[in-house]
Order: structure tokens, then C-alpha cells, then sequence
């Protein structure tokens, strides 16, 4: 086992969930400043444009930071990027929902729901670091 590699690759992870972090609150904070200054809270298509705007701020954010710090790659796809983010949006949605359907440890409801998005956002997390590592920067030299 090449410890050099396993620590690199450990970074590399680390990374990309920090960077995630901020792309995270980027997207609260899209979100929130756009529902505050609208005043629409309850709108789902008003909010599928707003999930779309921040989708698009974050994803930006994502890919040059990815690019420069995690895989520090020279060339790669934006288009390539977004599509393995937005399909991963799509899975984090769809486990999360699943989970929080099916509450087996008999848990608060609230309680529940938090889980249920931790453990769906971490799971669909590793396979994205995966997929961009592997296919969107492909940097197999670590």
C-alpha cells in the first residue's frame, strides 16, 4: 500500500468536501436572498427557477475550484461537470426522499429528516467525488 497515494488521495477527498461545504452555502444563500427579496415562499416553479439560478452559481464555483485545488487539472468540461452535479442533485433527491419515507428507527420527525438528508447528501457525495475524479478531471496520477 502506497501511503504517499492514500494520503493524497485522502486530501483530494477532503477537498472536494470542503469546497462541496462552500458550494452548499452558496446555494442556501442564493436561495434565501432570492425568496427574502421575492417574498415567494410557497411557489414551486418560482422555486424551481431559483434552485436553477443557484444551481448555475454554485456549479461555477464547484468546477473552478475543483479544477484548481482538488484534481488540479489544466483541462476538463464544464458541461461534463454540471451534468454528473445535476445528476447527482437528481439521486440525492431520490434517496433522501426514500429514507425519510421510511422512518425504521421510529425517530422525530425533524430528527428523521436531518438524517435522512445527511445520510443521503454524504452517500451521493462519495460516488460524485468518484465520478468527477475518475471521469469529468481524470487525474489518476495521485
Amino acid at each position: 500500500m502506497d501511503t504517499k497515494k492514500t494520503f493524497n488521495n485522502l486530501l483530494q477527498f477532503i477537498t472536494y468536501a470542503l469546497i462541496g461545504g462552500s458550494n452548499e452555502l452558496i446555494n442556501l444563500g442564493i436561495l434565501n436572498f432570492l425568496t427574502y427579496i421575492t417574498g415567494i415562499y410557497y411557489n414551486k416553479l418560482i422555486h424551481f427557477i431559483f434552485e436553477f439560478i443557484s444551481f448555475i452559481a454554485y456549479s461555477i464555483n464547484g468546477y473552478f475550484l475543483n479544477k484548481k485545488f482538488t484534481f488540479k487539472v489544466k483541462n476538463s468540461s464544464y458541461f461534463k461537470y454540471a451534468s454528473v452535479l445535476g445528476t447527482s442533485a437528481i439521486f440525492n433527491t431520490l434517496l433522501f426522499i426514500t429514507l425519510n419515507a421510511h422512518n425504521i428507527f421510529n425517530l422525530s420527525n425533524s430528527l428523521w429528516l436531518n438524517l435522512s438528508k445527511v445520510i443521503a447528501s454524504m452517500t451521493i457525495g462519495i460516488i460524485t467525488f468518484l465520478v468527477n475524479k475518475f471521469f469529468v478531471f481524470k487525474n489518476r496520477t495521485l
